[in-house]
């Protein structure tokens, strides 16, 4: 339910369906923590861009930013090879704080999880080599508009003119 409620921006509603999904069952599926955590992250760090056209509130950004690195913790618990909650993990910080992230980095997350699980960061590879990538861009770029979730419109606003 949380994935309907997100792709028809209805989103402190998702946010209860992915806790809630998160809390009770044993392994739920990794993209209830990618959303969950992009949300609270998209909370506490987009203010302009997303909570004030969203109506989110300044409670809610406070919220965002104790917990988005919790969500991928808890999602790192369950899952810790999956690319996309590592990507996520180091790529936050890096947008919100400043923290190193480069190229490089993104690279060796490729290397070391693959990309069978998640094309996630190749969005964020396009900005370096876009060429290089467009092939696995284009893939993810279908999987966007299939998906239109808080998440994927923010990638796909980095890959589309």
């Amino acid at each position: 339910m949380g994935l309907i409620k997100d792709i028809n921006k209805q989103y402190l509603e998702a946010v209860e369906d992915y806790e809630n999904e998160i809390n009770t069952n044993e392994f739920p599926d990794v993209e209830c923590y990618t959303n969950l955590a992009f949300l609270y992250w998209a909370f506490a760090s987009e203010q302009f861009e997303f909570n004030i056209p969203n109506n989110i509130s300044d409670e809610w950004s406070i919220i965002g930013g104790e917990k988005f690195i919790k969500i991928l913790d808890k999602g790192l618990s369950k899952y810790p090879n999956n690319l996309e909650l590592n990507f996520w993990k180091r790529y936050f910080p890096y947008r919100l704080f400043m923290a190193a992230f480069s190229e490089h980095d993104c690279k060796e997350l490729l290397r070391k999880y693959g990309d069978g699980e998640s094309l996630v960061p190749y969005f964020y590879l396009y900005l370096f080599d876009e060429q290089e990538h467009k092939s696995k861009v284009d893939e993810l770029l279908e999987i966007c508009n299939n998906k239109p979730t808080a998440k994927n419109i923010y990638i796909k606003s980095f890959i589309t003119i």
